[in-house]
């Protein structure tokens, strides 16, 4: 869930705060989750005339609105073809009744032809309908999948932090490609079901208005088993999106972990786990698929039903002669050409809850609302002003699970070299990804160039606030692709200089067709002090304002990361620099040492002045003198 935010003086938290013009502004709550929207689909049952379309239906709607006229084009082929196909029966009475006991043969090829065009052209037209709405169907799954995108990158640190990657993953598959069949293939066949229904009906009350009247009974029963399955179907659909989804996270997470789960000796035992997940989709599968056919059964029970005594009652009026045998054919192939769309309307019913089951899985992933949002009115950050860095009563927890960081009053100039040292969780990583507004405090404000960050535009503040983490993320893709990550105006040059300042000489020895190399998935073909000399390349080829190295030269021994941060100093002479470190020899250099303490900044000053009068830097000092 979205973390409870406190209000601060003047501004509150990400949720919902007032500017300094006292304008309000509020996200939206936090992310609904499946079982609510399940719980929401089963009280809109009752919301009068508005439940004549399902709400995922609702929902999707404005999704193919820009393939309508495809849906439109396809619906026009399936009604002319569902009138196509009443040329047959009607053809075969005039055929039984008038022709053959008129042996008249002109009449006899006439009413051949219309039997050929009725088949023929009913499967052209219903193939053209099919293929116009699979058309709009993938062009609407790829707008779903791009839109799911979109919000996924719209979405905080902390959806990432609390969310699986497989879960993460999940909709973009499964849900989607629920989606795409039921516009490719379960709609057509709803809609030739629903228009042949009609359009037959109209052509039986014409041959019988007698025999149309016995079929109506059969109405209320159908009507009874749909809304007692529909909940039930629902249900379970549901459960069998929820245990792939569970899969899909597990699958995640085992194959990007593959390594040290092979290395701990768990292998068997991930693979029991696995066993136990997937039992749980086949076993709601199983129970989802006994459902559906149970309603299958009952369903053509009463169909089945229907046939039995239409014929019955026709073929007594037959007897009686007040029905043609001519008649009682064409009525009954009518009756079929009913009842088949009909009964594949069940199994398609229990597919299109599926299906709904999938949407509402989208849903949930689409309402999913960032903890860091951009206010309607922020603006970029004035190039010419210095980037003055002060945060005021700050404070700030992960989860709602109390302060982790306690500011109340801290500045940082621009141009200044600032370390932050402390213990493991003392705060100094909070404190950065605050300042880049990866996390919102939960009270206080924090000031760039005397503007609170959350009325700055993100695209602006990350531009100007470079963080960069211990475990820099690299791509699958080429190094020049890595450096340049998608800018454009770097040459070749540009980048191997970029390359020289970091200390990558593998590659330039190599000449400029290094460029070109590959970087396996997550970096794999280099080492981690190599990943780490990529990023700060980067970051140099970019000129942030701010940068935030986060335990970023971690893995370069001491001689290679003082030569980095001679290089950073020399390139970005302007920047301001905040160096997150557990080394205290790194330090030296640094014009300012800021000392973290439990969440707290418990000294602050020159090395020198630590050493000799703030007892946690020399306890610190203390700590590495034993460990060294």
């Amino acid at each position: 869930m979205v973390r409870s935010r406190h209000k601060s003086s003047r501004f509150s938290g990400a949720v919902g705060f007032a500017n300094r013009d006292g304008v309000c502004w509020r996200a939206p709550s936090s992310p609904p989750k499946l079982a609510l929207l399940s719980l929401r689909a089963a009280q809109s049952d009752s919301m009068g005339m508005r439940n004549l379309v399902p709400r995922e239906l609702r929902w999707l709607f404005p999704k193919v609105k820009r393939q309508l006229s495809w849906h439109v084009s396809s619906f026009l082929c399936l009604t002319v073809a569902s009138f196509l196909g009443l040329l047959a029966p009607l053809s075969v009475r005039w055929l039984i009744d008038s022709i053959l006991p008129a042996h008249n043969s002109r009449l006899l090829a006439l009413a051949v032809g219309f039997i050929f065009v009725s088949y023929e052209g009913k499967a052209i037209l219903n193939g053209l309908g099919g293929y116009l709405t699979f058309r709009a169907t993938q062009d609407t799954a790829l707008d779903l999948r791009i839109s799911l995108l979109r919000h996924l990158d719209s979405l905080s640190t902390e959806y990432f932090e609390r969310t699986p990657l497989g879960q993460m993953l999940y909709p973009f598959e499964a849900p989607i490609d629920e989606v795409s069949f039921f516009g490719s293939d379960l709609l057509p066949s709803l809609l030739r079901a629903a228009v042949a229904a009609g359009v037959t009906l109209s052509a039986m009350t014409l041959l019988s208005p007698v025999l149309t009247v016995a079929v109506i009974p059969l109405v209320p029963p159908f009507l009874v088993l749909r809304h007692r399955f529909r909940r039930r179907i629902g249900k379970e659909a549901d459960s069998v999106q929820a245990a792939r989804s569970r899969f899909s996270s597990f699958l995640g997470e085992h194959v990007s972990a593959l390594e040290q789960i092979q290395l701990l000796g768990q292998t068997a035992a991930q693979e029991t786990h696995a066993h136990q997940l997937l039992a749980d989709t086949v076993r709601s599968q199983d129970a989802l698929s006994r459902t559906a056919a149970r309603f299958s059964a009952l369903s053509n029970l009463v169909i089945s039903t229907g046939i039995a005594v239409i014929l019955g009652g026709g073929s007594a009026l037959v007897f009686g002669n007040r029905l043609t045998i001519g008649t009682l054919v064409a009525f009954y192939s009518l009756l079929v050409q009913l009842f088949e769309p009909l009964g594949a309307a069940m199994e398609m019913y229990s597919r299109a809850q599926r299906t709904f089951a999938g949407i509402r899985h989208l849903q949930s992933v689409l309402e999913a609302c960032p903890a860091v949002r951009e206010h309607p009115r922020a603006r970029p950050l004035a190039g010419g002003l210095p980037l003055d860095v002060a945060f005021r009563k700050v404070s700030f927890g992960y989860n709602g699970c109390g302060p982790a960081l306690r500011v109340p009053h801290l500045e940082i100039r621009q141009g200044e070299r600032v370390a932050i040292v402390g213990a493991n969780g003392a705060g100094k990583s909070t404190l950065g990804k605050l300042l880049a507004r990866l996390y919102d405090v939960d009270s206080g404000e924090i000031l760039v160039a005397g503007r609170d960050v959350r009325t700055v535009t993100l695209d602006s503040l990350r531009t100007s606030v470079g963080y960069l983490p211990a475990q820099p993320i690299l791509f699958h893709r080429t190094l020049a692709g890595n450096l340049c990550m998608g800018e454009v105006g770097y040459s070749a040059c540009d980048l191997l200089r970029a390359l020289e300042r970091v200390g990558l000489t593998k590659y330039l020895n190599r000449g400029p067709g290094s460029l070109e190399e590959c970087i396996e998935p997550s970096g794999s073909n280099l080492s981690n002090g190599e990943r780490q000399r990529v990023a700060i390349a980067r970051a140099l080829l970019r000129r942030p304002r701010i940068l935030v190295l986060d335990e970023t030269t971690s893995s370069l021994d001491f001689t290679s990361e003082e030569a980095i941060l001679a290089v950073i100093h020399r390139e970005l002479p302007g920047s301001t620099l905040i160096f997150v470190t557990h080394r205290l020899r790194s330090v030296s250099p640094m014009e300012r040492i800021l000392v973290m303490h439990k969440g707290e900044i418990v000294g602050d000053g020159r090395p020198s002045d630590l050493r000799a009068r703030n007892p946690y830097f020399a306890r610190l000092l203390a700590c590495r003198a034993d460990s060294g």
